[in-house]
């Protein structure tokens, strides 16, 4: 008998440099690619460059006060988000922040799509259609303002991606990654508590029902871990921006449950121009996209996309969160875009079936190709006007920060007002002139009643006034005391008006108004004027 030894066993050969560096180019061009497409589609410089308005001014403002202050002006920001403008060295262009957070999205939606097939050119396919279908949603043309919607965007793809990152290769590693995303994510996206329940539920959920006792333990310990967190930063920080006057604030955007069902109505026929397509078409798309992501084993994504709209529903009615209001909601839209992205590839992937019955010998690589790009361009042409939108579109969208000049309005003041002149200043455009009075000393106010939770005062600046004005006779009665006030001053001494023009007050401003003489000094949106008695 010949005994023949075992042959020691064979070890793949490692790829040559050429091809690790094939390999990575092939995995680094689609990236490349959305990015160059996110600097075409959006309107960059008008994006940095815009001044700010009302409730972008005082979350612009806070980078003038130091650090031991951040914990009272981040107010209804979250801290991290209101720490990262601090990171930007000219206050111009503090919305290059929102821009990297909605840059991110666009990304991490094409990170989340690519591991959803292991063939590479599969892969990279259904990543590209994620990332450009979040990319060319219109509602993301309309979140330009220095507002954190676009981090609640981020962290919520973000998180998704984690999950399905985590469900495809379990490890410990992996969930105490996706617990620190939680926590870091809270730092920076007040819904990242609401996401984070729904994703680490779907994980927890996608366990238990395989029977996977040891994972089902280990998704609940990250869960503990993570809700802890959130308790942290929530109770610690966030707890302080929620105050009577947000919720007042936001009363219209929390039904009860019998204004439920007309409320989701009005809101849905509201956000449709911001979606792209009739809402039954994304509809069948979201369903699609949640069956391809149970099909492809995903099962925690999907769980956890169904859970969002739950969630959400149940914290509007308990009077918790809004619900589908356009800034707040913002995440939720941006989450179902993606859900479409896939279910854009469900559908191309029913073609190929159909297709095969016919034209058995087609590429079916070409087929789903083929019906994604025609998906895309078809959504691409009909929005095409959304696209490189600088805020002011007749008939598309109108942002506050492409009609407010109110920093053009503060600069041109300082620079020809006498020194005897007296300045007005209406509330609503109180942030907006303190902030781009840049020059001039800022005293903190806190805590004081309203949304923002603080205010500030110009102490060298006796000659600016805010007056106390909440209807037409008593901004009359405060003009009436402050021109009697100039009357007393050198003659030629001038009282000058700086105010909002879109806030809901102007209407009572312009009827106050009415028995003055007005002189336009500026043009532009927002003109200044120069009061006097007739």
């Amino acid at each position: 008998m010949v005994v023949v030894e075992d042959a020691p066993p064979v070890r793949a050969t490692p790829p040559a440099p050429a091809r690790r560096v094939r390999a990575t180019v092939g995995e680094a061009a689609p990236i490349i690619a959305l990015i160059g497409a996110f600097l075409v589609v959006n309107d960059i410089r008008s994006w940095l460059t815009a001044q700010y308005w009302g409730d972008e001014a005082w979350v612009a403002l806070s980078v003038r006060f130091p650090l031991a202050d951040l914990p009272v002006t981040t107010s209804s920001s979250p801290i991290g988000w209101s720490f990262l403008l601090r990171l930007v060295p000219d206050i111009d262009h503090l919305r290059v922040v929102p821009l990297g957070f909605q840059l991110l999205t666009v990304v991490a939606a094409y990170l989340l799509g690519r591991s959803l097939a292991s063939e590479r050119a599969r892969g990279i396919l259904v990543g590209v259609v994620a990332g450009l279908t979040v990319l060319l949603l219109p509602v993301q043309q309309t979140r330009h303002d220095l507002k954190q919607y676009t981090a609640d965007a981020a962290v919520a793809v973000c998180l998704l991606a984690l999950a399905t990152w985590t469900e495809r290769s379990w490890s410990r590693r992996r969930l105490a990654v996706m617990v620190a995303a939680v926590g870091l994510g809270m730092l920076l996206s007040h819904t990242t508590a609401i996401v984070a329940v729904c994703v680490l539920g779907g994980l927890l959920l996608s366990v238990a029902v395989r029977r996977e006792w040891a994972r089902t333990v280990e998704a609940t310990v990250a869960g503990l871990v993570a809700g802890a967190l959130v308790a942290a930063v929530y109770f610690g920080v966030s707890a302080r921006g929620n105050n009577d006057a947000m919720r007042d604030y936001w009363d219209t955007f929390l039904p009860s449950v019998s204004e439920l069902p007309a409320h989701l109505v009005r809101q849905i026929k509201a956000l449709s121009p911001m979606l792209g397509a009739p809402v039954p078409i994304l509809a069948v798309l979201l369903v699609l996209g949640v069956v391809t992501l149970f099909r492809r084993g995903h099962a925690a994504p999907a769980i956890a996309v169904l859970l969002l709209p739950v969630a959400a529903i149940g914290l509007g009615v308990a009077g918790i969160y809004p619900l589908l209001d356009p800034r707040t909601s913002h995440f939720l839209i941006v989450v179902a875009g993606l859900v479409v992205g896939i279910g854009i590839v469900g559908l191309a992937d029913l073609t190929v079936v159909l297709v095969r019955r016919g034209l058995p010998r087609t590429p079916q690589g070409m087929v789903a190709a083929v019906t994604c790009a025609v998906l895309l361009a078809s959504f691409a042409a009909v929005n095409h006007r959304w696209y490189r939108l600088d805020g002011d579109e007749p008939g598309v969208w109108r942002a506050h920060q492409a009609i407010t000049d109110i920093g053009s309005s503060t600069r041109y003041v300082a620079a020809h007002k006498g020194p005897h002149d007296l300045v007005v200043v209406s509330g609503p455009a109180w942030f907006g002139f303190t902030l781009y009075s840049d020059q001039d000393p800022l005293t903190l106010v806190a805590p004081v009643t309203g949304t923002v939770g603080w205010t500030v005062t110009m102490p060298t600046r006796a000659d600016v006034i805010l007056p106390k004005a909440a209807d037409a006779p008593s901004i009359k009665d405060a003009l009436d005391e402050i021109l009697a006030r100039a009357a007393k001053q050198p003659p030629g001494t001038r009282v000058w008006l700086v105010r909002a023009y879109t806030h809901p007050s102007e209407p009572v401003w312009q009827a106050a108004l009415a028995d003055y003489r007005v002189q336009r000094v500026t043009s532009g949106p927002e003109p200044v004027v120069v009061i006097s008695k007739r």
